[in-house]
């Protein structure tokens, strides 16, 4: 098997480099041929179709920025590989949702390649934000992507940069109390228009006033691995809207999934697309990214644009065996395993 692994050698405070390392000098599993490259986020878009072609298998080594970027490169190739993730992010929320965060914190690569062996593909939805941006795991409009613009403000600056994971969790959090108190002070509440589509077209019409946030998902982790709704499904052609209305509505949003006794909160609609008209200037971030403030007035449109197949971990998923015990079984991933996917012809960019 052919695995291509695309590593950010700064996620986890340089973790990467530490991996591509370990990859290059050690672990050969029987039947894998292991490929390492750096990303580069000023090349990705070119760099992502030469490395892809012909894999049986991209890993991503990286946090939420990093594997959605990539995904949505994959999105515009005819047949884009299978796509696992060894999670080194700040929130990881892609990789709790899939699975892979489960995996990689029992420990080791060794682990990490028990999980891709017994893994299976699955149908995973790529989702369009206007005409030039896509995600995979959630969009937000309003609190939430205001203290991601603070945060990507600050990690952009060269000093600042490779600090670490506890570094960005301090900056979020730090970032976070100075956007709700602001918020109590009436300062950037969110106002909107929001029309929801379901499969025949019927519309759902709401208008937001001075509300906390928008949040759109297409998976079951946000912030962090705050919990959203368990019934949440990646590969329905749906996203679950959850309109924030207070400050104390998105603080115990946050909180859910990381104190026991509160249920996973319920999604406030369902949607195979959305449209967006802002009151005001409305900040967006995608996947965990800060993406754009858009104009008073204009119009965002939010739609499915395809499947994409990744690998995941069964559901019941226990580490307990080490690599050495697991060369006797044959991957059950293949080569044909996209062919559980929609056929992509005549499908593009939105």
């Amino acid at each position: 098997m052919d695995c291509l692994f695309l590593i950010n050698p700064i996620a986890g405070g340089r973790t990467g480099k530490k991996i591509a390392d370990e990859l290059r000098r050690g672990i050969h599993v029987r039947d894998f041929r292991n490929h390492v490259f750096f990303t580069n986020p000023e090349l990705i878009e070119t760099q992502i179709p030469s490395l892809a072609s012909g894999r049986d298998l991209i890993v991503v080594a990286g946090g939420d920025g990093t594997v959605s970027a990539i995904a949505c490169v994959l999105g515009t190739l005819d047949r884009p590989p299978p796509l696992a993730v060894l999670p080194l992010g700040t929130g990881n929320d892609l990789a709790r949702s899939l699975g892979w965060w489960e995996v990689w914190k029992h420990g080791s690569l060794d682990y990490f390649w028990s999980g891709i062996i017994a893994g299976k593909v699955e149908a995973m939805d790529l989702w369009s934000c206007k005409a030039d941006s896509r995600f995979i795991g959630y969009a937000g409009f309003g609190l939430d992507a205001r203290i991601v613009a603070s945060v990507s403000r600050i990690r952009m600056k060269s000093l600042c940069h490779n600090f670490g994971k506890r570094w960005n969790q301090f900056l979020y959090v730090a970032f976070g109390l100075k956007h709700i108190l602001l918020l109590m002070l009436k300062l950037g509440a969110t106002g909107m228009e929001v029309c929801f589509f379901d499969k025949k077209g019927d519309i759902n019409r709401i208008r937001l006033r001075d509300h906390a946030a928008l949040i759109l998902s297409n998976i079951d982790r946000y912030a962090g691995g705050g919990a959203l709704s368990s019934t949440s499904c990646w590969n329905d052609g749906k996203l679950e809207a959850y309109v924030i209305p207070t400050i104390r509505a998105y603080l115990g949003l946050l909180l859910r999934g990381r104190v026991a006794y509160l249920a996973n909160p319920r999604a406030t609609y369902q949607a195979c697309s959305v449209k967006i008209i802002g009151k005001q200037d409305l900040p967006v971030q995608l996947d965990g990214e800060w993406i754009k403030e858009c104009a008073e007035g204009d119009a965002i449109t939010i739609q499915h644009v395809r499947a994409l197949p990744v690998l995941v971990p069964p559901a019941d998923f226990t580490v307990k065996e080490t690599i050495g015990s697991c060369w006797s079984r044959s991957p059950i991933l293949k080569k044909d395993s996209s062919s559980i996917l929609p056929d992509p012809a005549g499908t593009g960019r939105n």
